[in-house]
C-alpha cells in the first residue's frame, strides 16, 4: 500500500495556521523543524508532521511567552515523549501476543 504525503508551502502554512513567516523562520532557525524542500525562505515546503510541530512551537512561544531556545527544548521533550509512548504501545502489543 502506498503512503500519501501532503506538503504545505510556507505561505499556505502561514495562512492556514494564522502565523507569521518570521515565526516559521524562528522555528526553523532553532532547529525545531526543517523544511522538506526549498532553498530560500519563500520557497520552503513542509510536510504535515512539521506543520504540526510548527503550530505547537509558535503556540508555546506566544502563549507561555518563553523564548525560542526554551521552546525548542520543550518541543524536543514532547517528541521524545510521543516516541516513548509509541514504543511502549508496540512493546505491550508484542508482549500480549506472547502471553
Amino acid at each position: 500500500m502506498s503512503e500519501i504525503t501532503l506538503h504545505l508551502t510556507i505561505q499556505e502554512l502561514c495562512q492556514y495556521e494564522e502565523i507569521t513567516q518570521d515565526s516559521v523562520y524562528a522555528v526553523v532557525e532553532y532547529g525545531i523543524v526543517d523544511p522538506v524542500d526549498g532553498n530560500a525562505v519563500s520557497e520552503w515546503v513542509f510536510d504535515l508532521d512539521s506543520a504540526h510541530w510548527i503550530k505547537k512551537a509558535v503556540r508555546l512561544n506566544q502563549q507561555l511567552q518563553i523564548d525560542w531556545v526554551a521552546t525548542a527544548m520543550v518541543i524536543d521533550l514532547m517528541r521524545q515523549k510521543e516516541q516513548l509512548k509509541k514504543e511502549n504501545s508496540q512493546l505491550k502489543a508484542r508482549l500480549d501476543r506472547l502471553l
